[in-house]
């Protein structure tokens, strides 16, 4: 069976984003927030320089796809385990999803990818330091308009790339999409460009910002 990844960027109204945690707060149950064995570790890892170990090797024959390394199947777990889904999370991503607007455009990113998890390879491109810089969490945030505008100067940092780093991020964006993926033809440059076009126009709006990815 084939699955899609799906992650969504965009704006919505700056009283919506500050009050959507307390609307669904009393949907969070004991236990929701638990990391699965070995999540720190991994963590750990990836944060001190897993994210430069090699990901992919080369098959015998060079005109081969590239064939994923345990090490990418690591990430590609954890990254899994880092947003796992919530009644709580759930029911915020879907209202505000409702929330953003219709249409892709200034203010609503949405990539899709199949076989993977666009957000992850963000992710992977960016690397441990330059992901960090990301607003939120592993590719999902909910921000205000005042969080968006305390959060863009980072975020303009991890994603207004020098032209070496940014052939680098492209590179390895396109290795994740087309090893871990079925998905040659995306759009990596869309991919570091669009969430902070979102991000600005929030921040020149006076909107909140949200984001998540999701699985199909």
């Amino acid at each position: 069976m084939s699955s899609t990844g799906l992650w969504v960027v965009g704006v919505l109204p700056d009283e919506e984003a500050r009050t959507l945690p307390d609307r669904y707060i009393h949907l969070v149950r004991p236990g929701d927030w638990q990391r699965p064995p070995g999540f720190g570790e991994t963590l750990a890892w990836w944060s001190n320089g897993g994210d430069q170990e090699p990901f992919f090797e080369h098959p015998a024959d060079p005109s081969g796809p590239l064939i994923p390394t345990p090490t990418a199947r690591r990430f590609a777990d954890f990254f899994n385990d880092a947003n796992r889904p919530t009644e709580a999370t759930e029911a915020m991503r879907d209202a505000s999803m409702t929330l953003t607007p219709e249409a892709e455009g200034a203010g609503l990113f949405v990539a899709t990818a199949r076989k993977a998890k666009p957000a992850a390879a963000l992710c992977y491109g960016l690397g441990a330091e330059r992901s960090a810089m990301f607003p939120g969490w592993f590719g999902d945030f909910l921000l205000s308009a005042e969080e968006v505008r305390t959060a863009l100067p980072r975020a303009e940092e991890a994603l207004d790339l020098a032209t070496t780093q940014r052939s680098e991020v492209l590179s390895r964006i396109t290795a994740w999409m087309t090893a871990m993926g079925d998905a040659p033809d995306f759009d990596a440059a869309e991919l570091i460009d669009a969430p902070l076009q979102v991000l600005r126009f929030a921040a020149e709006t006076g909107s909140g910002a949200t984001a998540c990815s999701r699985w199909y």
